[in-house]
């Protein structure tokens, strides 16, 4: 079977940002895997990934939202682009078939992507998924949930930390631990 990752991140990100970069990595690493990367499907960390991804010869899937059809176009390097009319069909087609999900650091749109996958996985809804944080901000907001909020060792247990693309890739795709 083969791997599929979702990709969360900002829209907003511009070329020459170190998460740009990273997310460019990501999805090179991603492709060498073999892992076919879905994404939200416009610009920024989306575009990136994408391009990434594509430039290794991956294949890309973007899951786009009818609410921006009249502001915003798909990035160009989509193999499939999946419509969908509203925020909660998107997440769901963003995870369908997918074995894990990365987030880089972004918005409130990508803080939103994580905590509905981390709430399916604390329910046992998110199947057999991995929900890898790719980058140092992470970190920090991880030590504030398990400080502040009813964040405890079980729940903080269902994610993996990577401060690179290629350990991200490997935690997704099952690779050296």
């Amino acid at each position: 079977m083969k791997t599929s990752v979702v990709v969360f991140g900002s829209s907003r990100t511009p070329p020459g940002d170190p998460n740009y970069d990273l997310a460019r990595d990501l999805g090179r690493a991603l492709a060498r895997r073999g892992a076919e990367v879905r994404c939200g499907g416009y610009a920024g960390v989306m575009g990136a990934v994408a391009e990434g991804a594509k430039g290794a010869g991956g294949r890309v899937v973007g899951c786009t939202l009818d609410w921006f059809d009249d502001t915003r176009a798909p990035n160009p390097h989509l193999d499939e682009v999946i419509p969908s009319p509203n925020l909660a069909g998107r997440i769901e087609r963003l995870l369908e078939g997918t074995n894990a999900a990365i987030a880089l650091p972004g918005g409130v749109g990508t803080l939103s992507e994580v905590f509905w996958l981390w709430t399916l996985l604390m329910h046992g809804k998110g199947m057999n998924r991995k929900l890898v944080l790719l980058g140092e901000p992470w970190r920090d907001l991880l030590e504030v949930l398990s400080r502040r909020f009813e964040v405890d060792a079980p729940i903080r247990a269902l994610v993996d930390l990577a401060a690179t693309a290629e350990r991200a890739a490997d935690l997704a795709c099952g690779g050296p631990a």
